[in-house]
C-alpha cells in the first residue's frame, strides 16, 4: 500500500474534467509485468482528472511505473507544471532536480522514503497531461533507475 501513496503524487492536477485519451504506447521494460492493480488505483485517487492509466513493475527488484493521462484546466502548461509540483509537495514527496527543459515538459526526481524515482510529464496549452512515474525502492536501485530512464526517455 506505500507505494499506491507515493504514485497519488502524479495525479496532483486541479480544477480536473474528464475526456478520452489514447493508451501511452509505452513498452514496459524486460521483466516487467503489467500492474493493473496499480494502474487502477491511481486513476481512481485521481477521480474525474483521469482519463487513462496504466502501471508495470518487477516488483523482485523493487521497481514501479505508472502512466496517468489527465486532463486539467490549467490556462498554460507551466500553470500546469507549477500546480504538479504544488501537488507533489502537498503529498510529502521531496521533488529535487526540477527541469522544464522546454516549454510544455516537466522532469524531476522525487522521494519518499523507502522510494526513489523520476518523474516525466508533458503538459499541453489545453491543461492536458500526460505524466510517467517511475521509482524502485532499496533492493536493485541501479537496476531500476535504468530501466526507469528507458520508458521516462520513451514518453510521448
Amino acid at each position: 500500500m506505500a507505494q499506491l501513496r507515493l504514485i497519488a503524487f502524479a495525479i496532483a492536477c486541479a480544477a480536473c474534467g474528464r475526456s478520452e485519451a489514447a493508451p501511452s504506447q509505452l513498452q514496459a521494460p524486460a521483466g516487467w509485468r503489467s500492474a493493473p492493480e496499480l494502474a487502477k488505483a491511481a486513476s481512481d485517487a485521481a477521480g474525474s482528472a483521469a482519463t487513462a492509466s496504466e502501471a508495470w513493475a518487477e516488483p523482485a527488484r523493487g521497481c514501479y511505473a505508472v502512466w496517468l493521462a489527465l486532463h486539467g484546466a490549467a490556462a498554460s502548461s507551466d500553470a500546469a507544471a507549477d500546480q504538479l509540483l504544488a501537488g507533489v509537495q502537498k503529498l510529502g514527496v521531496t521533488a529535487r532536480d526540477i527541469a522544464k527543459a522546454k516549454p510544455g515538459e516537466l522532469a524531476f526526481g522525487f522521494d519518499k522514503p523507502p522510494y526513489r524515482g523520476r518523474m516525466r510529464a508533458l503538459l499541453a496549452t489545453t491543461g492536458d497531461v500526460s505524466a510517467l512515474a517511475c521509482m524502485w525502492n532499496e533492493r536493485e536501485p541501479k537496476a531500476c533507475e535504468t530501466a526507469c530512464g528507458a520508458m521516462l526517455g520513451a514518453l510521448r
